[in-house]
């Protein structure tokens, strides 16, 4: 896959839309940069939930998902991290499942890494 098909860009603002080969540009960069936590990208959650008193969950995504979110929105997402979480499985925001090892922050910095690379490079 060294060039992606100019019709999946969007001509305003950067924003990339979903397709089968977008997918797999996306797969393949978010499981090299965990390569080193030995984890790929379709089994880390990011999980909130209402507050952190009562810890009903309100949402749950996969890092893909939020990988293609990112790249179709343009943006990276903001995650409180009172409120969300990174996870080993989805829909849970027991400590037992938590991922200490990957903060919030570093999946958000991921994103932004993500959201350079499919606009800068990507379009070669």
């Amino acid at each position: 896959m060294s060039h992606m098909d100019k019709r999946a860009f969007d001509a305003g603002d950067f924003t990339l839309k979903p397709s089968p080969e977008v997918v797999e540009r996306v797969r393949s960069f978010l499981n090299q940069q965990l390569q080193p936590f030995g984890v790929d990208c379709e089994n880390i959650h990011i999980n909130t939930v209402n507050n952190i008193v009562d810890e009903s969950l309100t949402f749950s995504q996969n890092l893909l998902g939020l990988g293609m979110d990112t790249l179709e929105w343009g943006t990276v997402q903001s995650h409180n991290d009172w409120e969300s979480g990174v996870f080993s499985k989805a829909n849970t925001f027991q400590d037992m499942h938590r991922m200490r090892q990957l903060p919030i922050e570093r999946l958000e910095e991921m994103m932004r890494e993500l959201l350079d690379e499919a606009k800068y490079k990507w379009m070669v």
